[in-house]
């Protein structure tokens, strides 16, 4: 166990409430972005055409952190320039009371000149609103959800809102938004190409452990800051972010109160954190149709990529019904074609769907207390980056099927693939693409399977050797003969072992195969 730990005051889902100091300390990959609109907030009257920019990113990506010290940086850059000519209107994160455009001015004039009498025509509010910008000088408007302003507004309402920001050059809007909607993407739409559009990355498994270190300093736990400095640390952290996607709130939720001894048991760490996250989806569930939530529940169940000839068997209704619900499902966020790798064997008249956050899978999963495809993905992923982990007849069975599916596929058949788990079959993408061939992958996944060889089933040990043959016979390298050597030289067959070893032809592998065969010779001795 880590060091008692003091509470992070680290708001996760409300960053706007933190203080500026607090928000800078643990403020990790977001530099570039917040350099970017500290130049346009310096432009801002002097160039005859602002660049409103809009922030694109899933919910938990860190746009209300970006927000919040762009706000921050802004006030304090425009203090420190003695320019009291600019103003900062910063509306509100969740903009429920913004039902009009109307509405919309209102808030900004509340901000820049709160003493002024309200109207609510909409002529004298963009009057009201001109002569503010001619009496304060240019105004700085920081919109969180701004998707969500503009559905308000509507599609009046928002081409009124163009017209004016197009003949006012002294307003800039620095906007957030879940996903580009049709009022931000469709040609027709008002604001279509208005925004200068900066798309929040997720975290990379670096920037999740540059911000655990910042937490963990924050709390004084020096011990979790020096852990997660380590491979074993880094290949959990690693995990983590592949089943959540990399995002950023994960990362705080978890880090506020964290030790080291929590990484032992990943599967525990995250259904008792992730847990936060289930009522935001709640919530998002209830404004879908009931067969959307069937066709959601189903992709979840299911645990990997569906065509929707398999969603209409698996929900009970009409395959066209089920397309026209996976494709709003699409344009909302929730789902998405599958692209994948194994695309060219697979059948092409059927398109795979998926959920489209790996967030949204898992924080469903983790409310079904009796799937176990989840612990066995998180083993399985453990160790595929590279984790100190503790095997078990399970995830070696899983290793196994997993190999299994990657022969079928090198014969021509992906279908076995795409049953795996998505974030498995990600995993296997990923690693092919750093490796430069799915065979190279598979032989990588027998060299990991070596080191749980103790925790083999009873009668199993010959599967896994036939793997050995299996892979040496498709590629006939001297890696995959070297893979033959160490599972035989592994499960005491040093004969067949030294046969083998003579027929490698190259002399690192062949040194290497020597190696493994006499540390085998010495673990039996």
């Amino acid at each position: 166990m880590g060091p008692p730990m003091s509470t992070v005051p680290l708001a996760c889902f409300t960053p706007s409430l933190m203080p500026e100091e607090l928000l800078e300390r643990v403020c990790v990959a977001r530099e570039p972005v917040l350099k970017t609109l500290e130049k346009r907030v310096k432009k801002l009257g002097h160039t005859p055409s602002p660049n409103h920019t809009l922030l694109v990113g899933p919910h938990g990506v860190g746009k209300t952190h970006v927000i919040s010290l762009a706000y921050h940086r802004c006030t304090r850059l425009i203090a420190s320039q003695n320019d009291p000519s600019v103003r900062i209107a910063r509306l509100p994160e969740a903009p429920w009371t913004i039902t009009s455009y109307g509405r919309f001015l209102a808030a900004i004039l509340d901000r820049v000149s709160p003493a002024a009498t309200r109207n609510t025509d909409e002529s004298t509010l963009e009057a009201q609103l001109r002569d503010a910008l001619r009496t304060y000088g240019p105004i700085v408007v920081f919109a969180e959800n701004i998707d969500h302003i503009f559905v308000a507004l509507g599609e009046d309402g928002q081409q009124k809102l163009r017209s004016f920001l197009q003949t006012e050059t002294r307003i800039l809007i620095i906007g957030s938004a879940a996903r580009l909607d049709r009022s931000l993407s469709e040609s027709a739409s008002p604001f279509f190409g208005f925004f200068d559009t900066i798309r929040l990355a997720p975290f990379s498994p670096e920037d999740a452990r540059e911000v655990l270190t910042s937490l963990a300093r924050e709390s004084d736990n020096s011990q979790l800051a020096e852990y997660v400095s380590t491979p074993d640390a880094m290949a959990k952290i690693h995990t983590i972010t592949h089943l959540t996607g990399g995002s950023p709130r994960v990362w705080a939720i978890l880090g506020c109160a964290l030790n080291t001894a929590d990484f032992d048991d990943l599967s525990t760490l995250l259904l008792t954190r992730i847990d936060a996250f289930t009522p935001y989806y709640q919530e998002q569930l209830a404004h879908l149709s009931p067969l959307q939530r069937l066709v959601i529940a189903e992709l979840v169940a299911a645990n990997h990529p569906l065509p929707v000839k398999d969603l209409a068997e698996r929900v009970g209704s009409e395959q066209r019904s089920v397309a026209k619900a996976v494709s709003d499902l699409s344009e909302r966020g929730w789902t998405k074609p599958v692209s994948t790798v194994f695309t060219d064997l697979l059948d092409q008249r059927r398109s795979y769907y998926d959920l489209a956050d790996p967030l949204t899978r898992l924080t469903l999963q983790l409310k079904d207390p009796t799937s176990s495809s989840l612990p066995l993905a998180i083993s399985f992923l453990a160790r595929w980056f590279g984790a100190t982990h503790a095997d078990n007849a399970s995830t070696l069975d899983f290793l196994g099927q997993v190999e299994d599916a990657l022969s079928t596929a090198s014969s021509g058949d992906a279908e076995p693939v795409m049953a795996l788990p998505s974030a498995v079959r990600e995993a296997i993408e990923l690693k092919a693409c750093e490796l430069a061939g799915m065979s190279l992958v598979r032989a990588d996944l027998l060299e990991k399977a070596l080191g749980g060889v103790s925790s083999l089933r009873q009668g199993t040990a010959a599967e896994w050797l036939a793997r050995a043959e299996r892979l040496d016979q498709d590629l006939q390298s001297p890696q995959s003969r070297l893979t033959l050597v160490r599972w035989l030289a592994t499960l005491g067959h040093f004969d067949e072992a030294e046969a083998a070893l003579g027929t490698i032809t190259s002399a690192k592998e062949a040194q290497e195969g020597a190696r493994a065969l006499s540390d085998a010779h010495q673990a039996r001795d």
